[in-house]
């Protein structure tokens, strides 16, 4: 990240542990998962494992708008509209970055069968099908017509996000950004990932990830003194597969000071070998794993995973949080988190593996909001 550190100014979140981050953050710590159910039925497809999530009410400023949306649209506009309540009024320009794994598949795959079995879609459905239709909505409900983005990718699509908000911000394009991330489930989705080999049969304890769905907000700013901040975010690297998978965890984490880490682990093929790395780079830190307690909403989970970090450092006694990301594509991403000084000193001073070309490559002053001291004549 080559922006400026980002402050979480206010939160929101819809999972299936319920809705607003407090209640959220207190069941992840207690361990108290719902009961997995079967996938919604699609064809003759056998089922996985889910934790599906009531659908809110549509805040009132879109509640026409939606009248034809699917889900994943209702979530990110209650999380938006949650963080956006806990952050206040905000002044000058800001920009929305919408990210997504999956978008609105179960539109899709409605029209798409409108396609085979009449030759045609129906126009109502095909406005929600594109990956924006969230991103617009929202917009819609805030009243903005500064920038809006969108961003696809596997989970590391929430760190892309947050890199992207802190870039804008540097520039001076955003005084501040709402990052939000929103999935749904549907049968087809679920089926792509059974074959994938990524799922749980129902009634089992695995291996694999209890799909879920739902959305995660945060609306952030430039750091101030003494906040906790996400101050480097890096979600580019592609990992090899198999047997040099760790090799390349391990040297992507190098020379890292972490307290905390957040885990993007759920039971699925993808995060092999992750808990083992972190363990061996970061000995002594306190472990967190959202996801074997919400489920896997990809994008969603990942801002998740920041705001567990965020939180647990808030709380103290850690002083700096690490975020890694293992994506289905084969990236692997992290962010690092804490307040000013401590940040400087997990840059400055490396620790746990030994290696170089890290994603998180040291924490200027600048990028934590102290200015450097300059020397006197």
């Amino acid at each position: 990240m080559t922006g400026t550190g980002l402050s979480i100014l206010g939160a929101g979140c819809v999972t299936t542990l319920g809705r607003g981050w407090e209640s959220v953050w207190e069941k992840i710590l207690a361990g108290e998962s719902p009961s997995p159910v079967a996938s919604p039925q699609v064809k003759d497809f056998p089922s996985v494992a889910t934790y599906p999530v009531a659908v809110p009410d549509a805040p009132a400023p879109v509640a026409a708008r939606l009248r034809r949306s699917s889900a994943i649209s209702y979530f990110a506009c209650a999380a938006a509209a949650d963080a956006i309540a806990q952050a206040g009024p905000l002044s000058g320009p800001t920009a929305l970055i919408f990210a997504a794994s999956d978008g609105a598949v179960t539109y899709t795959r409605r029209f798409y069968e409108d396609v085979v079995a009449r030759g045609t879609g129906s126009p109502l459905l095909f406005p929600e099908t594109v990956y924006n239709a969230s991103a617009s909505h929202m917009a819609a409900m805030l009243g903005w017509d500064g920038a809006v983005l969108t961003l696809v990718n596997d989970a590391t699509a929430g760190l892309d996000a947050l890199e992207t908000a802190s870039l804008l911000i540097a520039s001076g394009e955003a005084r501040q950004c709402l990052v939000v991330a929103s999935e749904e489930l549907d049968g087809i989705l679920c089926e792509g990932y059974r074959r994938w080999k990524m799922t749980r049969k129902p009634g089992t304890e695995g291996p694999g990830a209890v799909l879920s769905e739902g959305a995660a907000a945060l609306v952030v700013g430039p750091a101030a003194p003494g906040d906790v901040q996400i101050a480097r975010v890096q979600s580019g690297r592609m990992l090899p597969r198999h047997a040099a998978r760790r090799g390349a965890m391990r040297q992507a984490l190098a020379g890292i000071a972490a307290d905390v880490a957040v885990l993007s682990g759920s039971g699925a093929w993808t995060d092999a070998g992750e808990e083992a790395v972190v363990r061996e780079c970061f000995p002594a830190a306190r472990l967190i794993a959202p996801k074997r307690v919400a489920g896997e909403v990809f994008a969603v989970s990942t801002l998740l995973q920041c705001l567990c970090a965020w939180e647990a450092l808030r709380q103290g006694p850690a002083r700096t949080a690490i975020v890694p990301v293992a994506g289905w594509s084969g990236q692997f991403g992290a962010a690092l988190l804490g307040r000013a000084e401590d940040l400087l000193a997990a840059g400055d001073n490396p620790h746990g593996c030994e290696g170089r070309g890290n994603l998180i490559t040291g924490v200027s002053a600048r990028a934590c909001g102290i200015e450097p001291v300059r020397a006197q004549n």
